[in-house]
């Protein structure tokens, strides 16, 4: 028999990471979602049904998740800090991916019907080099940032 709580890795690769810390933290403190259920005075389906199917997680939802968490012990602020930074990384790298495709995208219009010249060409790649650098420059600082922490 498959406890409740126990999770199936293929199962829930498409939560989201909210959804998927939760299950974790569940599972790792040996807590259910009875568990979880009972303390935020909600029905067992409808708690298991945000952390197992939702695909539009309720933040509001998680918030007292959070809350519940903290009063058992069971994340730090540590842990929540952590997190956020997780999704604030995870918003960066969508704006930065979208920014990318769209320089992308306009340089190759730009030069698709003109022959550069291959001064023009230097140019150009010099420029990309340099922003590559200074992106890249800026992430590595974040590294050791962190590693010193």
């Amino acid at each position: 028999m498959v406890e409740k709580n126990s999770m199936s890795t293929e199962k829930f690769d498409m939560l989201n990471e909210d959804q998927k810390s939760v299950n974790q933290i569940l599972d790792r403190s040996g807590r259910t979602i009875d568990w979880l259920s009972e303390r935020m005075h909600m029905d067992y389906e409808t708690v298991r049904y945000q952390l197992r199917q939702a695909k539009n997680y309720r933040q509001d939802f998680h918030e007292r998740v959070k809350e519940i968490f903290k009063k058992e012990g069971l994340i730090t602020s540590n842990a929540e800090v952590c997190s956020k930074l997780k999704d604030e990384l995870i918003d960066f790298s969508t704006v930065l991916t979208g920014t990318v495709s769209i320089i992308s995208k306009s340089i190759r219009e730009k030069i698709q019907d003109r022959h550069l010249t291959e001064d023009e060409k230097k140019v150009l790649k010099d420029q990309l080099r340099n922003q590559l650098n200074r992106v890249t420059d800026e992430f590595n600082d974040l590294l050791l940032t962190i590693d010193l922490r």
